[in-house]
C-alpha cells in the first residue's frame, strides 16, 4: 500500500560508545528520526487499521488506513480518527472522525492531545497525561524490519490551529543481520543488565503545545519490563532490524540472539547510555554464518 510522507527534520548525527559490532567498530551511531505534522478536522469518514512505514532516511510516512486516538482537556474518552479519503497534500494528511458520534466535547475552545497508533490508552483531564504501553515482544511485520505498532507518537493540537505536530515517543536500537537465510536467529533480544532500568512496557507521557521535550516517565509493572524482543524473519538478504524501546538511563545492556528462545549469541557492555526519544542507536552489524553457531551442535 502507498506510504505518504511527512514533513521532516535534518536528522544529527552523534556517536557514543556501548556495544561492539562485527566489524570490531566500538562506537555506534545515534540518528535522528523525525517529527511529524498533520492536521485533523471533525467529519464523519471510514478507516480500517493502523499501519506505518519509517523511511529510509529515518523519517516516518502515513499509510491511508492509519489511526490515532484523540482526547481533550474536558473529557477522558478518546475518539478515534481516520485519514480521510484523498486528503494527502504534499507532507500534510488530514485525519477525520470516521464513524463515531463526536462528542460534546469537540468545540474551538479546547486543546487536543493525541497518540498513534490508535491504542488502548488513558488520559487525565487535570494532569493532561496519557497513559499507554510500548509492546516487550515485537514481531516484524508486513514486510517491515519492525513493529507497525511500537512505533508510537503523540502530540498536542493548538485549540485554534488543530495542527498536530507529532513527536516520537521511543528511541530505535538498530541490528543488521545478513546470512540469516536458514533462520538461525529467530528473535533479536535486548536487556537491561539492571532490572530497575525499564525498555519497555507502560509509561505515562504529557504532551505540551509547542514543547520540544516530551515529559515522559515509564510505570511500574508486574511483567519483566527490562527486555524487549523482536521476532524476525528467515531472509537471504542484509536486513536492519529495529526495536523500539522507551527512553531513559540505562546502565548496561546485553544484545542476543535466540533461536525458540534459546541464546545463541550474546555481547554485553556495561557502558551507560541515555536512551533518548526519536533517536536511533546503531548496534552493528552481524553475519549469521561467522558469528552464530550452528543451533544443532
Amino acid at each position: 500500500m502507498k506510504a505518504f510522507k511527512f514533513l521532516s527534520n535534518t536528522a544529527l548525527a552523534f556517536s557514543l560508545v556501548l556495544l561492539a559490532s562485527c566489524s570490531s567498530n566500538d562506537d555506534f551511531e545515534e540518528t535522528g528520526y523525525k517529527k511529524q505534522k498533520l492536521e485533523f478536522k471533525a467529519v464523519i469518514e471510514s478507516s480500517d487499521v493502523t499501519r506505518a512505514t519509517l523511511e529510509s532516511n529515518y523519517s516516518m510516512s502515513w499509510d491511508e488506513n492509519d489511526e490515532i486516538s484523540v482526547f481533550c482537556d474536558k473529557a477522558e474518552e478518546c475518539v478515534k480518527f481516520g485519514i480521510a479519503p484523498s486528503s494527502f497534500d504534499g507532507s500534510v494528511a488530514t485525519f477525520t472522525n470516521y464513524g463515531e458520534v463526536l462528542p460534546l466535547w469537540f468545540d474551538p475552545d479546547n486543546f487536543y492531545y493525541a497518540l498513534y497508533p490508535d491504542k488502548n490508552a488513558t488520559f487525565e483531564v487535570e494532569t493532561k497525561k496519557i497513559t499507554s504501553v510500548l509492546p516487550t515482544n515485537q514481531t516484524v511485520s508486513s514486510g517491515r524490519t519492525y513493529d507497525q505498532q511500537a512505533l508510537l507518537m503523540v502530540a498536542c493540537a493548538d485549540k485554534d490551529e488543530r495542527i498536530f505536530n507529532f513527536k516520537n515517543i521511543p528511541a530505535l536500537v538498530k541490528v543488521t543481520i545478513s546470512n540469516n537465510a536458514t533462520g538461525k536467529v529467530k528473535f533479536i533480544e535486548i536487556e537491561s543488565k539492571s532490572a530497575e532500568n525499564r525498555l519497555s512496557g507502560n509509561f505515562e507521557v504529557c504532551p505540551a503545545y509547542n514543547s520540544e521535550v516530551i515529559n515522559f516517565v515509564a510505570t511500574s509493572s508486574a511483567e519483566k519490563k527490562h527486555t524487549v524482543k523482536l521476532q524476525i524473519p528467515a531472509s537471504e538478504e542484509k536486513q536492519d532490524f529495529y526495536l523500539a524501546v522507551l527512553p531513559g538511563r540505562v546502565d548496561g545492556l546485553t544484545l542476543k540472539f535466540e533461536n525458540d528462545n534459546s541464546v545463541v549469541y550474546a555481547r554485553g557492555s556495561d557502558k551507560t547510555v541515555e536512551f533518548k526519544p526519536s533517536k536511533i542507536y546503531d548496534f552493528g552489524t552481524y553475519d549469521i554464518e561467522q558469528e552464530v553457531p550452528d543451533v544443532n551442535n
